[in-house]
């Protein structure tokens, strides 16, 4: 049933892009588990609307590692692009053709470039028509260096060209933005790392005011004020957290 249901559907495709190898009712289930002790832990040790906000924040913090997944197996993949180029520029000018060559490639790479050209090989062996395996293998990977190699395999297997050529050309710039990649997160690594520690001083901070002042968060939490004031300190971090992270996102 949560297969075939839509929200089903797209999380397990997440759950295959992320890499994770887990069933979707495992995932589902551990999350389920993990939301209530939370909400049990948190209700008891501070507040009964901390349990709440638990449940929320342990599906956001899923989601959150899940979307995080994501972007390092496509990050991995990106950077394996370069490799991918050159060897299907040497597999096209041996005389082999590009079902042939991705085949070859999906063997000598490493995952997750190796498992999603064994998943395109796969499919055109199957009887997919090339064009249409390229393009689920560039929705399942987006990216701007992608979608560049992918549109010159698919402009060479219509008209055909100096397909050679092309890849060797595109090898290397893609191996010149893997570099400026690589400096720009460093660059924003301390940026990075500020927003989480954002955020665990805000959650800290409850449970220090907690510690030195027994029942105090519980106390202010029954009282209008109290939780108006429990209800903006939570929203100022949160907020706090999100502007850090969108100001230091860079889109390539």
């Amino acid at each position: 049933m949560l297969r075939t249901a839509d929200f089903g559907v797209k999380l397990e495709k997440r759950l295959r892009s992320a890499g994770l190898e887990m069933k979707l009712s495992t995932f589902i289930l551990m999350t389920s588990v993990a939301s209530v002790i939370a909400v049990v832990f948190l209700w008891r040790a501070l507040a009964p609307i901390f349990g709440i906000v638990a449940a929320f924040g342990i599906v956001a913090a899923v989601l959150g590692y899940l979307r995080r997944q994501e972007e390092r197996r496509k990050e991995a993949f990106t950077a394996q692009l370069p490799e991918l180029a050159r060897v299907l520029s040497n597999a096209t000018q041996a005389g082999l053709a590009l079902p042939t060559a991705i085949d070859m490639a999906a063997e000598e790479l490493d995952d997750p470039a190796g498992a999603e050209l064994r998943i395109t090989a796969r499919s055109i062996q199957l009887g997919q028509p090339f064009e249409e395996a390229i393009a689920d293998m560039r929705e399942r990977m987006p990216s701007r260096e992608i979608g560049v190699l992918i549109s010159t395999l698919l402009v060479s297997s219509r008209s055909g060209g100096a397909l050679v050529t092309s890849l060797r050309n595109i090898s290397g710039t893609l191996e010149s933005r893997k570099e400026t990649r690589r400096e720009v997160k460093t660059i924003l690594g301390e940026s990075t790392a500020t927003a989480y520690a954002l955020l665990a001083m805000g959650i800290g901070s409850f449970f220090l005011v907690n510690t030195l002042m027994p029942g105090a968060i519980s106390n202010m939490a029954q009282s209008a004020p109290g939780l108006i004031i429990i209800c903006v300190a939570l929203a100022l971090f949160t907020i706090g957290f999100v502007s850090v992270l969108r100001m230091s996102k860079i889109d390539f």
